[in-house]
């Protein structure tokens, strides 16, 4: 029987009277270790030691671990078995738990106003089923500025464009030294140049709006650099030359009393016009009765020619939609050869102006010269 069989019969025999257990077997040839003096520090090896790593530890040289416990250079250690600290060492500090890695966070956008989601894919370099399917979405899927999208493996969190810096605040105007008194037919589309300003700038400094009210005497701040107007009349017609019983003076009177009152799509009134709205009121103060429709108005009264013969106040003048169309589109009332008040459009208000001659398709009197 060879030295190695002999072994094997011997550990089998040890195993069978109780006095190894399976980790001695494990252990075998390994040497045992010195018992510890009373008081003696001892250091339990862990996985991965070895004796000159253990005496670095220490702070001994490691033959001084060595003779300490009954060691040499080729002897076997193991996870458990305790060393006895040399003379002059001291205990390795035990090591603290490595902590396991943690993955990176992905980046996160952050959508903002006018970001779409095929848009923003694009923009991180992946294809929009990657987007969809990392934050559980869906093409239809609806995204608000301030939401948060998790960027897609492979792609790139998008530069973002810095936002405009905000507009200055701007200058508060000081108090006005000059006020101007609303009179009776005036708005603030007229107001403003009379007074040589801006609109905008006799809006801010009023605290108005191009829809609010003005009335007969109220007053208005007048912003700086401009000027008080002449005081004049508000136009130079007299209605009633034509009109000697004094009609065509209420028609045109009424007309001028909506002035700066805002234009609403099929209104007549009281306080909101659209064109044939404003000469269907205003001729309803003579008793004249007219559609609410200017394609309808065009059929009454009678037809003048322009070229060849002036046109008077109370006249409907009649607008196409564009040169050569034919189709009506507007009307107002003359106060003048040149001059006539109108409700033009949505945003707008009812206004004195110049006749336009580009479309002027028709004229219209309802009312003869006495």
């Amino acid at each position: 029987m060879t030295r190695f069989h002999r072994a094997i019969v011997v550990a089998f025999i040890t195993l069978g009277t109780g006095t190894m257990g399976l980790a001695d077997v494990a252990h075998a040839g390994a040497p045992s270790p010195t018992a510890p003096a009373a008081g003696a520090q001892t250091y339990m090896v862990q996985a991965g030691d070895y004796l000159s790593g253990i005496a670095a530890k220490m702070g001994v040289k490691l033959s001084a671990l060595l003779s300490t416990n009954k060691l040499t250079v080729t002897s076997l250690i193991y996870p458990g078995m305790q060393l006895v600290v040399p003379e002059g060492g001291t205990l390795p500090a035990p090591a603290a738990p490595t902590a396991p890695a943690q993955p990176a966070p992905a980046p996160m956008y952050t959508v903002r106003a006018g970001d779409y989601l095929s848009g923003i894919a694009a923009r991180m370099g992946v294809k929009l089923s990657a987007l969809l399917s990392t934050n559980k979405l869906t093409a239809t899927s609806v995204i608000h500025p301030g939401t948060q999208l998790t960027v897609p493996a492979g792609g790139t969190l998008p530069a973002v464009t810095p936002s405009p810096a905000p507009a200055p605040t701007p200058v508060v105007q000081p108090v006005a030294a000059l006020v101007y008194i609303v009179r009776s037919g005036d708005y603030l589309l007229r107001i403003a140049p009379s007074l040589s300003v801006k609109v905008a700038d006799l809006l801010s400094l009023n605290k108005l709006t191009l829809n609010s009210r003005i009335y007969p005497g109220m007053q208005l701040a007048v912003p700086a650099g401009g000027s008080l107007p002449t005081i004049a009349p508000i136009d130079n017609v007299t209605p009633v030359a034509a009109n000697p019983d004094g009609r065509m003076a209420k028609v045109l009177n009424f007309a001028r009393a909506q002035l700066g009152e805002p234009y609403k799509f099929n209104s007549a009134g009281p306080d909101s016009w659209d064109c044939s709205g404003l000469t269907l009121a205003a001729y309803a103060e003579i008793g004249i009765s007219l559609p609410h429709y200017s394609g309808a108005q065009i059929k009454l009264g009678t037809a003048v020619d322009w070229t060849a013969e002036a046109i008077r106040p109370g006249d409907l003048i009649f607008l196409e939609s564009a040169p050569g169309t034919g189709i009506i589109s507007h009307v107002g009332i003359a106060i003048s050869a040149t001059q006539w008040i109108h409700s033009p459009r949505t945003g707008d208000v009812v206004r004195q102006g110049s006749i336009p001659t580009s479309r002027r398709l028709a004229v219209r009197r309802l009312v003869p010269a006495g």
